[in-house]
């Protein structure tokens, strides 16, 4: 029998479905569809992390990447 991990592993498919979904809703804006891009390109071709560090990582670096975005959006509606 396989061993569970005690954490909940990370969800590389709905991370991907969810920038897609970010990239279509904000495709006029350059600088967060560039942004997303960038995110997109590191999780793309990954099956799985590496390890416990590495989900960490991408975990960080994905809710770091909502906030650019969340951010960007504000600044472009009080313009």
């Amino acid at each position: 029998m396989r061993e569970q991990p005690d954490y909940e592993t990370l969800d590389l498919v709905e991370m991907r479905r969810q920038l897609t979904a970010l990239r279509s809703k904000y495709s006029d804006n350059l600088l967060i569809t560039s942004l997303l891009n960038r995110f997109f390109v590191k999780v793309a071709f990954l099956v799985k992390p590496t390890d416990l560090a590495h989900e960490q990582y991408l975990t960080s670096q994905f809710e770091r990447t909502l906030t650019k975005v969340k951010e960007i959006a504000a600044r472009r509606k009080a313009d």
